[in-house]
């Protein structure tokens, strides 16, 4: 109690509070804009944290990561083009609800559910810190491969028409994953540019699959107007957050799903927040409402994305293993103030560590005053007539594209992505399969290839660890049930149209 106490007081500093406040904001508009992300926002900042002292910088850089991961799912709702990989699930729900005119509802359920899922995932992350760390350290490459391969299996319901259709995509999208240096240090699928050398982009192509190819369809209807998002409303926004603690039972699973899933180096928040939606939508009594703007969609998403920061914290502050970019960059911060990150780091440094930890929950509620403007700052500018919103999205499409690398080749990709996505939809193809195929393929593919560097051609290895058991027979019941669901649906159709013959 002593330590938390003595961690507690240095954050009543109005200029701690100052720098969580502005890590916050600049962190959500990182991330609300496509082609930007936490990870960015923290390296562009790192350098003003120099001389501060190690409490401060790390709380204005988290502060960065914690609204750069809400962030994403602003434009994700209002547009379709997820900020980061991280909210594509967001748009699986938060897209149509704005279609349907509840975008205020959608950014109000996904600001609500970031904030609790992230203040869960603290919360789990002081009483589990040590204990987490270590399973983290249990999956090697053959569980991390099989963890991939569960995410990816959930592409089949993804599918509203053919399961095949959907299977079709995901594989697709696995391919274009592989493109670029191996893990192995061949080149593939290259041919000769230069610029897939390191695989293909993902925000390129992400904006292209997603945003690029709904304007494009939008474009092809007859009757072009602007979808019914909403005018801005405060009251329905806060009523968006009012529903969030009445699924209590729902943010906590995604929370603590995307928790576990964090720890995992390597994983990360995407494969979290689809995992969570997944068994969202097969434990829901309505699963057939999920993809048409659900509300429980979104909650599964954003809880499960925000608290997957608890879980990469874990790993990174105990074992000094960072889950991705953003926690790469934050080991660096805590190294230029001469902290190591690793199993000592508790021991040594206990009032840096609580102090993170209580400033991490400070920042999940001011999230919620900070996202409400940003997030209504941005309801109002979308709001806009479609004449001037389709220049303004494409802007914003090719600036995002543009920016990563400052390479033509990516506005170009942006395009061909855009429209190879919007033949997919005409043909009832899911794109949103293809972008998860394309964000998991690379690691699915390394960590395959590191399964026969180290064990050979012997795949008992996918037998002989618990973890790796209950993943394969994950796997298969979600394989099965879209099959067992087509199969019961051709069959009640049989039932149902044959002829009862006369008497």
């Amino acid at each position: 109690m002593d330590v938390l106490l003595s961690a507690i007081i240095p954050l009543a500093d109005v200029w701690v509070i100052l720098y969580m406040l502005l890590g916050l904001l600049a962190g959500v508009l990182f991330g609300a804009i496509p082609g930007l992300n936490a990870g960015i926002g923290i390296a562009l900042m790192l350098p003003v944290t120099y001389t501060m002292d190690p409490l401060t910088s790390l709380v204005f850089l988290t502060s960065i990561y914690t609204g750069g991961v809400f962030g994403g799912a602003i434009t994700a709702i209002l547009i379709n083009a997820p900020g980061s990989p991280s909210a594509v699930a967001t748009t699986l729900d938060g897209y149509p609800m704005a279609l349907k005119g509840q975008a205020n509802e959608a950014l109000g359920l996904s600001l609500g559910a970031s904030a609790t899922g992230g203040l869960l995932g603290m919360i789990f992350l002081c009483v589990i810190i040590q204990p987490l760390a270590a399973f983290a350290l249990k999956f090697g490459p053959a569980e991390t491969f099989l963890l991939v391969i569960f995410a990816l299996t959930s592409i089949a319901s993804l599918s509203e028409g053919s399961f095949l259709k959907g299977i079709v995509a995901g594989l697709f999208g696995l391919l274009l994953g592989t493109i670029g240096f191996s893990a192995s240090g061949s080149m593939r699928f290259t041919f000769g540019q230069t610029y897939l050398m390191d695989g293909m982009p993902i925000i390129p192509a992400l904006i292209g699959f997603l945003a690029l190819s709904e304007l494009f369809s939008r474009l092809e209807e007859k009757d072009i107007a602007l979808p019914l998002a909403g005018r801005l409303n405060f009251g329905k926004i806060v009523k968006g957050i009012c529903m969030v603690p009445r699924r209590v039972w729902a943010v906590l699973r995604s929370s603590v799903i995307g928790i576990f899933i964090g720890a995992i180096p390597g994983v990360g928040a995407t494969v979290g927040s689809l995992i969570s939606y997944e068994t969202a939508r097969r434990s829901s009594r309505t699963p057939e409402a999920f993809g048409r703007g659900e509300p429980d969609g979104v909650i599964a998403a954003e809880s499960a994305n925000n608290a997957s920061e608890g879980g990469a914290m874990a790993t990174m502050l105990a074992l000094g293993i960072p889950g991705g970019a953003a926690t790469a960059i934050l080991i660096g911060a805590l190294t230029i103030q001469g902290i190591v990150p690793g199993p000592r780091l508790i021991y040594e440094h206990q009032d840096v560590v609580f102090g993170l930890l209580a400033a991490e929950m400070l920042e999940q509620i001011l999230l919620l005053a900070v996202g409400f403007v940003v997030a209504a700052a941005f309801l109002r500018v979308i709001y806009t007539p479609y004449a001037v919103l389709v220049p303004v999205v494409l802007a914003m499409c090719y600036i995002g594209a543009f920016s990563v690398r400052n390479a033509g080749f990516d506005a170009m990709l942006l395009i061909g992505c855009g429209v190879l996505g919007w033949l997919m939809k005409r043909e009832g193809y899911p794109v949103v399969a293809v972008v998860i195929g394309l964000m998991l393929g690379k690691t699915a593919d390394a960590e395959l290839i590191r399964i026969f560097q180290l064990y050979g051609g012997d795949f008992t290895i996918f037998f002989k660890s618990p973890i790796c058991l209950v993943l394969i027979l994950a796997t298969m019941l979600s394989l099965a049930a879209p099959l067992w669901s087509a199969y019961a649906k051709r069959r009640y159709r049989k039932l149902t149209s044959t002829e009862v013959p006369e008497a």
